[in-house]
């Protein structure tokens, strides 16, 4: 809800080095399979001129327009992201049942090209078919190759599934290349939400990064959420969601 600009010097002054892109956050910055080299070069620079490195990129794909664009927008895509050192297109899957043959077909093609850049895709539990962490994991048998792996996102599987996080977590990690750090209360009922800075809510931050330290997890993790507010406490809220998980982490 607030400017790029201020968004990227905010995340740099609570202490993060690191910084990920979503769809949602300005149509006017985003690094997609559409855009070219100069835009996608662009978003580049100003994370790089704030002092970031660009971890993450989103992978939405536009199924409607057909299996072959589809694959040629995901290889476009991982181009760019070669270019920019990001390693991980972050995946949300679909929430069209119509539409699940035609994700996976794609993807299956897609892993190969993603593969030729160095790049991981990342699937990420988003409901529809990655509602629950077993949703999470039969796609990965239906694309089968290492190129299409798993983000963990523990506010989502309590979100959309109301799953347990810290046991899905046992499932999930071999397959876990990245980490979507999100809190969340109210599990999936009628009054949950995810816009909670890490360690106010219900999801047991000390046992998951314990048990993704323990198993030698070295991937990106970025923090998705916060608690809203003005550009002044949304700072407050990114500075402390920093120590804690610095904390937790040991650095």
């Amino acid at each position: 809800k607030h400017s790029f600009d201020a968004a990227l010097a905010g995340i740099v002054h609570a202490g993060f080095g690191s910084f990920g892109l979503l769809n949602n956050w300005n149509q006017d910055v985003k690094v997609t399979g559409d855009s070219d080299n100069a835009e996608a070069d662009a978003v580049g620079a100003r994370v790089r001129d704030a002092g970031l490195a660009l971890s993450m990129v989103p992978c939405s794909v536009p199924l409607d327009r057909g299996h072959d664009d589809s694959v040629a927008y995901v290889r476009n895509l991982a181009r760019h992201a070669e270019r920019l050192g990001v390693k991980i297109l972050l995946e949300m899957g679909s929430n069209t049942p119509e539409r699940y043959d035609d994700y996976f077909a794609v993807m299956r093609d897609a892993s190969p090209a993603a593969a030729d850049h160095g790049v991981t895709i990342a699937l990420k539990p988003h409901g529809g078919f990655s509602t629950t962490s077993d949703d999470c994991l039969h796609a990965i048998e239906r694309v089968d190759h290492p190129s299409y792996r798993l983000t963990y996102d523990p506010g989502n599987l309590l979100y959309y599934a109301g799953e347990a996080p810290e046991p899905a977590l046992v499932k999930m990690r071999p397959f876990v290349v990245a980490v979507c750090i999100k809190d969340e209360t109210g599990s999936n009922g009628p009054d949950r939400a995810v816009d909670i800075t890490p360690g106010d809510g219900n999801v047991n931050f000390p046992v998951i990064i314990k048990a993704l330290l323990d198993t030698g997890f070295h991937g990106p993790a970025i923090v998705e959420t916060l608690a809203p507010g003005s550009v002044d406490e949304v700072n407050d809220h990114a500075a402390r969601a920093y120590r804690y998980l610095s904390s937790l982490i040991g650095a």
